[in-house]
């Protein structure tokens, strides 16, 4: 099967929704597109108006939508790019009503402002930046904890405009910025929950919930081999406690005797140790507490006291235990 990258099936999963929104949506969103992925050139001397994307889908949508709102059908062209592999480049070719696609969309590809005339309403600004995004937009997978995603725009204050068209949505906290890349700027995300915001908000609603469950795998699994990590930690402190402690009993015990200083819970303490090697503080005290018949529980408190009074009485033996071994 086909690799297919995140942001194809984001595109894609936005292409499936060309009737469903509302006509001034739709209108925003192809004036986006032409000032993101499309430009002039001349043909059979004439001037028209050419918009590429590297996507099927996407030039099928836009296809789509030069014949819902203007009543026509545009030509398709592709070609094929050898540099860095082998892909496909497919041109949409726009050679009628130009003049009135301009005025209607408010398309101006040297002015770095959005015409209120287009984007005037929540609606229609989620319209722009879905053809923004179509036309020039990408990210990268939720697999990566690199999350980003990107619109690429060649004039620094046209980004520095959608940067600040985007940040007062009010019903998300976007924080959008802007970035130099070489000769580009570009607008992007950083954080997960407005990728994954943006992505419903310019109607690729399918790709965020996908989006969202890889990254709570992703994140589930760094949470379950840092809760492991914590236990072995943890086991590995508790194995190292045991041991210290099975010595100092073993020194007390030839010292003292196995009721030291006629203390009846330490003894105890001591007898349960050595029968329950592994055994955390909790437990042990668990079992003291039944051991001795005690009716208030003994804590783990408790039970960490008496070990360090076993060490004390211990201390001053050592040197001479390990001289004996």
């Amino acid at each position: 099967m086909k690799n297919v990258s995140f942001t194809t099936r984001a595109k894609e999963d936005i292409t499936f929704n060309t009737i469903s929104y509302s006509l001034p949506r739709r209108k925003a969103t192809l004036a986006a597109l032409i000032k993101h992925a499309g430009h002039f050139i001349i043909r059979e001397k004439k001037e028209v108006l050419k918009l590429s994307t590297e996507n099927a889908k996407v030039a099928k949508y836009i296809y789509q939508l030069f014949k819902d709102i203007f009543g026509f059908e545009p030509t398709f062209s592709y070609v094929t790019k050898r540099k860095f592999g082998k892909k496909m480049k497919f041109n949409v070719i726009v050679d009628q009503k130009i003049d009135e696609i301009i005025e209607t969309l408010a398309v101006d590809f040297y002015d770095s402002a959005v015409s209120r005339k287009i984007v005037y309403s929540d609606d229609t600004l989620g319209g722009y930046f879905t053809g923004a995004f179509l036309g020039s937009g990408s990210m990268t997978s939720p697999v990566s904890s690199n999350y980003h995603l990107e619109i690429v725009v060649r004039q620094k204050k046209y980004a520095e405009h959608l940067a600040r068209m985007l940040n007062r949505f009010e019903k998300t906290s976007f924080n959008a910025k802007v970035s130099a890349r070489r000769d580009k700027y570009i607008v992007y995300l950083k954080r997960s929950d407005q990728i994954s915001s943006f992505l419903v908000f310019v109607g690729a609603a399918n790709a965020s919930l996908e989006f969202e469950g890889i990254r709570m795998d992703r994140d589930m699994q760094n949470i379950t081999n840092r809760m492991f990590i914590c236990d072995e930690a943890n086991y590995n402190k508790t194995v190292k406690s045991a041991t210290e402690q099975i010595e100092n009993i073993k020194i007390v015990q030839r010292v003292y005797g196995y009721t030291p200083l006629n203390n009846e819970k330490l003894g105890a303490l001591m007898r349960l140790r050595l029968e329950n090697e592994d055994a955390t503080m909790n437990e042990l005290a668990e079992m003291l507490t039944e051991e001795l018949g005690s009716e208030k529980p003994i804590s783990k408190s408790n039970v960490n006291h008496l070990f360090i009074k076993l060490r004390e009485l211990a201390e001053p033996f050592k040197e001479l235990s390990r001289g004996n071994k």
